[in-house]
């Protein structure tokens, strides 16, 4: 049972997609993400994060795929939307943070084990990566490529108010009320 990740579609209410795991193919894939996203019939999805990342390409095609989906995306920060998670919640027409939630972005990151030529090419690509991740923060906050890139170099952890004032959300929702019980049954 894959508790990390699903596709909630109950009759008359918005269709629930969670990411609940790191993105990428030992997590939520895009493959499998998209799939579920193309089995969606209404015209609205909500996006639930709770993720430290991943795998850039995977959260740019999932991203890349909310977008192109035709369809009104509420994204909904539960805990954490950090590295890749992060980008996937740009995808949002609206992009709720629990109050006591996390927004968390960063340069790109890759592992090598690589002579000196390819380190240099690798930093190259990593640029290159930085500069689209430059781009879809940039148009959903507002912010200038400078502003953004600031962001990205000094690994900013965000709150959901800093998030929300700084233009990564569009609304903060109360925290959920938890209670403890005990139960003799169980």
């Amino acid at each position: 049972m894959q508790t990390w990740y699903n596709l909630k579609a109950d009759a008359g209410k918005t269709p629930v997609l969670s990411i609940f795991d790191d993105i990428g193919a030992y997590g939520v894939s895009a493959k499998n993400f998209l799939n579920d996203l193309r089995s969606v019939t209404g015209d609205e999805v909500a996006v639930e994060i709770n993720s430290p990342g991943g795998d850039f390409f995977a959260g740019l095609a999932i991203y890349n795929g909310l977008r192109a989906s035709g369809k009104k995306i509420t994204v909904k920060v539960l805990g954490l939307a950090a590295s890749a998670a992060s980008l996937v919640a740009m995808a949002g027409d609206t992009i709720e943070m629990a109050e006591n939630s996390f927004l968390m972005m960063h340069k790109t990151l890759t592992r090598m084990f690589a002579n000196a030529d390819a380190m240099r090419e690798a930093a190259e690509l990593l640029d290159k990566f930085d500069a689209g991740l430059v781009s879809i923060y940039a148009k959903r906050t507002g912010k200038s490529a400078e502003e953004i890139i600031a962001l990205l170099e000094s690994e900013t952890w965000m709150s959901a108010q800093e998030a929300f004032d700084a233009g990564f959300a569009t609304s903060v929702t109360a925290a959920l009320a938890v209670k403890a019980s005990y139960s003799e049954d169980r």
